[in-house]
């Protein structure tokens, strides 16, 4: 870590994690972007819907698979020079993705680009720990994921209307074009921390860095509420991969009998409710100086939402709005389980223990995608149409996510020091 001191500009901060966050928002856009253009990416591959929840979904894996060793990377060689090697990466796959021409080919891309917007969070993250005091750090997380709901608000119906007009593959392309801005920005003006800050303990000041990340991850592994904070992120979360980024704009469309455009208003309501949720959830975990009553408030509103939007018929499209904005508002406190990963994370370590808590928002989370998939299938018996009734049984998973989220969350709050 280090400790702030004469920093050259007071806003020199605030630009440094403006730039970083516009790559999570840029991350965000390419997470939801198959939601937007499910039909039209579907007819192209020949592909059903477990085959489109699997192009879909391995962009979570490979994100997921890389948060450790980007947590190792950041706290090692610090986040700059990483980050703008991945934003060069994800920017040429993400164009690249227009010449696909198979599913196996669309796989092959997307978990390219998922390996490569996946340094967007923690290396974020990263930099407000260097650049910001340590009681601002939940805040700052709210604020950050802020940024990335905006971006999913973006991917949903302004995406689904720019395909109409642009065709997804110029839709994809205009995504890349954005990505290549952004990868100049942080190549030449984000820095790794303050120019003159007092150096304190940090995994690049000892002698074998790889050892001692290593003993430091196996510190985080050996810790029960460490996992029990990842179970808590990856099914909070799952709202957002599993509904939100690909399956929710077909079920409420099928709920309605409105056009995918439509649909995909109704659910982008999801990710404006987490905007001020993030903020809410990271001010006041840090106002109350505890990680766990803002996880069970989180989780036990989540668990509710989710259920009347799933189980209750005949819900107005009014309300239906409404549902979708409180259940992205609970959801969105997965944020405090960054902050309570900070809080357990061993000294200089940080990176590696918020690379930890990502593996599983992400990976854990996007297991949705291709479940659902895999249960409207199993549902239909094979119908190229989903009834209400498939929906409703696949759509099932994200139900008892909220209450595992519960649970754990419940678990946490057990101890004194959440």
């Amino acid at each position: 870590m280090t400790t702030k001191s004469q920093i050259s500009h007071p806003l020199m901060p605030w630009a440094v994690w403006a730039i970083a966050t516009l790559y999570f928002f840029y991350d965000y856009m390419q997470q939801v972007a198959p939601s937007a253009m499910e039909p039209q990416l579907a007819a192209h591959f020949h592909a059903d819907a477990a085959s489109m929840g699997l192009i879909s979904s391995v962009y979570f894996y490979s994100y997921a698979l890389m948060q450790i060793p980007i947590g190792i990377m950041a706290d090692r060689f610090g986040p700059h020079r990483p980050l703008a090697i991945a934003a060069i990466v994800s920017t040429c796959a993400g164009a690249f993705f227009t010449f696909t021409t198979t599913p196996a080919e669309a796989i092959g891309v997307r978990i390219m680009l998922g390996a490569a917007t996946g340094f967007s969070f923690v290396s974020c993250l990263k930099l407000v720990s260097n650049w910001f005091p340590p009681e601002k750090f939940a805040t700052m997380v709210g604020l950050t994921n802020i940024i990335g709901m905006v971006g999913a608000v973006m991917g949903e119906a302004p995406l689904t209307r720019a395909v109409a007009v642009s065709g997804w593959h110029g839709t994809i392309l205009g995504i890349a074009a954005f990505g290549g801005i952004v990868a100049l920005l942080i190549i030449f003006l984000v820095k790794d921390h303050p120019p003159v800050i007092i150096q304190k303990h940090t995994l690049a000041d000892r002698g074998s860095g790889l050892a001692e990340a290593l003993t430091a991850l196996k510190t985080i592994a050996s810790n029960p509420h460490a996992w029990l904070n990842a179970s808590y992120a990856a099914t909070i979360n799952m709202i957002y991969t599993g509904f939100g980024a690909l399956w929710g704009t077909s079920f409420i469309a099928k709920l309605y009998g409105i056009s995918s455009t439509n649909a995909a208003i109704v659910v982008s309501m999801l990710f404006v409710g987490a905007i001020p949720g993030s903020f809410f959830f990271g001010w006041f975990s840090d106002k109350l100086g505890k990680r766990s009553l803002p996880m069970i408030i989180a989780a036990s509103g989540g668990l509710i939402c989710v259920s009347a939007v799933v189980y209750l018929p005949g819900i107005p499209m009014q309300l239906m709005y409404g549902l979708m904005f409180l259940l992205g508002f609970f959801c969105s406190g997965n944020v405090v389980a960054y902050a309570y990963g900070n809080d357990i994370s061993p000294k200089g370590a940080n990176g590696i223990s918020l690379g930890f808590v990502n593996t599983f928002l992400i990976g854990g989370s996007a297991l949705a995608q291709p479940i659902i998939g895999w249960m409207l299938v199993a549902s239909s018996h094979g119908a190229k149409e989903f009834t209400l009734p498939d929906f409703r049984y696949s759509l099932s998973i994200l139900v008892a996510a909220k209450a595992v989220a519960l649970i754990a969350a419940l678990t946490i709050g057990r101890t004194k020091s959440a």
